[in-house]
Order: C-alpha cells, then sequence, then structure tokens
C-alpha cells in the first residue's frame, strides 16, 4: 500500500533554474516496487496532480479509464510557439520523468513507452541516450502537432474518429511534466507545489526556463527576475500564444500554466475587419473543421443541430483559424463561446 505523504513546508522549493539539479532524495518515496493499479490512481489524487500540460483534467481519472492501455505515450512535443519547458524537463530532469513514466506504464500494464518529440536531431539524440527503453518518435515542429488527436494520427496512420478517447485505442497520453510531477512525488515525497514554466518578455530579449511554486502571484515572478509590468503598455499572457489567456498580475500561478509571457500591448493592436471569404482558417484547420462557418452559427444562435456540435465537440480551440485570419477576427475566441452551447 502507498504511504502517506508527508510534508515539511518550510523545505520546499523557491524559483528553481531547471540546469541545477535538487540535493540528492533523502528517501524512496513510495517506491516502484510499491506501486499497484488499485491503489496508484488514490496517489495521484493524494499528490494532487492534474494534466499539466494545460489541461487540468484530473490524472487519477484519466489512468483509471485507461488501465489495460497498451502503450503509455510521454507528450513532449510542445507545439506552442516560443514555449520549450517540456523540452527542457526532458533534458535535465530526466530521473523524475522515468520514475513517473514507469510507474504509470506498470500501473496500467503498458508494454510499450513512446516519447513524442520535436524533431530537433541534436536533441533527440541526447534523448535517445537518456531514455534508452524508451521508443523515441520525432515529430515535425508544427503547430499544433502536439495536440492529443495530432499524436495518435502519427501512432496510428489515422486520425481518431470523433469523440474517441485515446484509451480506446490502446493509448495513454500523458504531458512531461505531469510525469515530472509524478516521479518527483515518488522519488522525493514531494506534491504538486511547483510549476515548471517558460517566463519569456521578447521585447526586453528576456527568456528563461524556471521552476516557481503553485500559487504565486504572476507580479512576484516578474520582479523575481526584473521584468517591469505596467497595466497600460503590458499584456501578461499564461499558457501560450495561440491557446493561453491573459491574467492579471495578481493571479496566481497554476498548476497549468505552461508559461508565462510579457508582452507590448502596442504590438497586439490589430483592427477587425469583415470576412473576405478567402478559406484560409479551413484550409489551416488540422482537423478540418470549418471555423467561421461555426462562428456564424453561434453568432445566431443556430447551435441547435448534430453537424455544429459534432464539430464543436472536435475543436480542441488551437487558435490556428484566428492566427491565419487575414481581417483579424478573433474566431477562436468565438468558438470558446460556442463550447457553452454544447450539452
Amino acid at each position: 500500500m502507498l504511504r502517506r505523504i508527508k510534508i515539511d513546508w518550510a523545505t520546499l522549493p523557491n524559483f528553481q533554474p531547471l540546469e541545477t539539479p535538487f540535493p540528492a532524495p533523502e528517501r524512496i518515496y513510495p517506491g516502484l516496487e510499491e506501486i499497484e493499479p488499485e491503489s496508484f490512481p488514490d496517489f495521484l489524487d493524494e499528490i494532487g496532480l492534474v494534466g499539466m500540460g494545460g489541461s487540468g483534467f484530473p490524472a487519477s481519472e484519466k489512468l483509471r479509464a485507461s488501465i489495460g492501455a497498451h502503450t503509455l505515450v510521454i507528450n513532449g512535443v510542445e507545439c506552442e510557439p516560443g514555449i520549450t519547458i517540456d523540452q527542457t524537463v526532458l533534458l535535465h530532469h530526466s530521473l523524475w520523468v522515468q520514475a513517473g513514466a514507469n510507474a504509470t506504464a506498470k500501473a496500467i500494464g503498458a508494454k510499450r513507452v513512446a516519447l513524442a518529440v520535436k524533431d530537433h536531431p541534436d536533441q533527440v539524440a541526447k534523448l535517445r541516450k537518456l531514455y534508452p527503453e524508451y521508443d523515441i518518435i520525432p515529430f515535425s515542429d508544427r503547430y499544433p502537432v502536439g495536440a492529443e488527436k495530432l499524436i495518435l494520427k502519427k501512432l496510428t496512420g489515422k486520425i481518431p474518429p470523433p469523440g474517441t478517447r485515446p484509451y480506446q485505442l490502446g493509448y495513454l497520453v500523458q504531458n512531461v511534466v505531469s510525469l515530472r510531477a509524478t516521479g518527483r512525488a515518488i522519488i522525493d515525497g514531494f506534491p504538486v507545489v511547483e510549476r515548471p514554466l517558460t517566463l519569456t518578455a521578447p521585447a526586453a530579449r528576456f527568456y528563461k526556463n524556471t521552476i516557481v511554486p503553485v500559487g504565486l502571484p504572476v507580479r512576484e515572478v516578474l520582479t523575481a527576475f526584473a521584468l517591469p509590468y505596467d497595466p497600460v503598455r503590458h499584456l501578461i499572457v499564461g499558457g501560450g500564444l495561440m491557446m493561453g489567456r491573459e491574467m492579471a498580475p495578481d493571479d496566481g500561478v497554476e498548476k497549468t500554466t505552461t508559461s508565462l509571457i510579457l508582452l507590448e500591448r502596442a504590438a497586439l493592436e490589430e483592427k477587425e475587419h469583415g470576412c473576405i471569404r478567402c478559406g484560409a482558417c479551413n484550409t489551416a484547420c488540422p482537423l478540418s473543421l470549418h471555423p467561421y462557418s461555426l462562428v456564424e452559427r453561434i453568432q445566431k444562435g443556430k447551435t441547435d443541430s448534430a453537424a455544429f456540435q459534432a464539430q464543436m465537440t472536435e475543436c480542441f480551440l488551437c487558435g490556428v483559424c484566428s492566427a491565419v485570419c487575414p481581417s483579424h477576427i478573433p474566431l477562436v475566441q468565438t468558438l470558446a463561446e460556442g463550447k457553452q452551447c454544447l450539452p
């Protein structure tokens, strides 16, 4: 049986550069040999693990549904532009990632562990040495190829049918940082109280990967790295340029905060124009949906049809449609509102 974690709050880490290793653990807790399929989901609940790739879905529920899956997929593709925290964790925290992955694979009974990463030859070569027992699968460095459905498309040869979950195809897809947190708890006895993230301010030419305590106000993160913040001039985006959201300086860093990006508001001001029916959003959609048609239905309140609800269910709000729109129509924001129309 897994034992309860005891936390020494006085020794919790503050900011930690990923390049600096943590001190050697004083204990192995609970130990890989103690991992049992029946009790492991409860252990994930106990440490407070949620999907740290941005979804925030309870990890225990995902694992329970995936028991019997033949393959654990470590998602390290991280396709959001300008974010490299998953790649950095893979390179510098391989001990924790492997502990979390091996425990998860053991719990669900997976016989294979696949590591999905960006196709950067130098990094792939290093990862093959760090993770010799895993199948390294390079993916193109193109947004949004790291989405779960697109990873499964490469692994299975076709896009999963609408409404299909990975476990129904025999796969469990877990984010790198989620598995790092699992391994950190197993080896060091730490629950999920820290968040590795990318911190960047492009205008100031600042870029860093670091580890921040969960709940710390964003303002304090910026202050710790001497990044000036003016609410009139600056916009703080949490979670990536494509799928992130605006954050206030007093908001706390969450378990799902993959990045903090400090942007100049003036550089973001774009005037919206009427749709010119160019079809760029349809062409760019990775799932071949029809974004502007969906937006029109949302605006007109025509959201009851089965076709609309099927497409909205599939849409994962990647934001590509908004990014390619020459009229600067905020399509993804309206699509996010449309999600509220689903039963």
